[in-house]
């Protein structure tokens, strides 16, 4: 029996390109309503119990994040999860934005995009201000990583 498993929200769209390498390395997970972020850890310990101590929710790219922290009813509606999360006993809170263009939180300096007027100096300051104020994390990836870096998160 497997000691580990990832759960997956239900309400997580367009994630079959995290689910299919879970699928090739052959790595359980199930979807799951979670009460918070899109993924966590169930591990076996004389049964299966929920281990909340990562979160980890993903962003589609740089876009949705800055449409997340940059509108009001968005960021009181993140500071919610964010909050809920750490009532459950979580210890490391990870944005995870699949965007093959920025590498660190130093490239958002001159990132500009069309669908948004959130321009990157803005960005980086909310997510340093929210990183320091919360304790979490923001990390960047590419689709095609995302889900080793899941499973290297949540296998600490």
């Amino acid at each position: 029996m497997n000691d580990f498993l990832i759960l997956c929200d239900t309400r997580q769209k367009y994630d079959s390109y995290i689910t299919s390498y879970f699928d090739n390395k052959k790595i359980p997970w199930v979807r799951d309503k979670l009460p918070s972020a899109d993924y966590m850890a169930l591990r076996w310990d004389n049964g299966f119990i929920k281990d909340y101590s990562v979160l980890i929710d993903t962003k589609k790219d740089v876009e949705e994040i800055a449409g997340n922290l940059c509108k009001t009813s968005e960021h009181e509606r993140i500071k919610a999860e964010i909050e809920r999360a750490k009532e459950l006993g979580c210890r490391e809170f990870v944005f995870l934005i699949c965007d093959a263009k920025i590498k660190t939180l130093d490239d958002l300096k001159n990132w500009r995009s069309n669908k948004t007027k959130v321009k990157g100096e803005v960005l980086l300051k909310v997510m340093c201000t929210m990183a320091k104020k919360y304790n979490i994390k923001f990390l960047f990836t590419t689709k095609h990583h995302a889900g080793v870096k899941i499973v290297e998160l949540l296998q600490k």
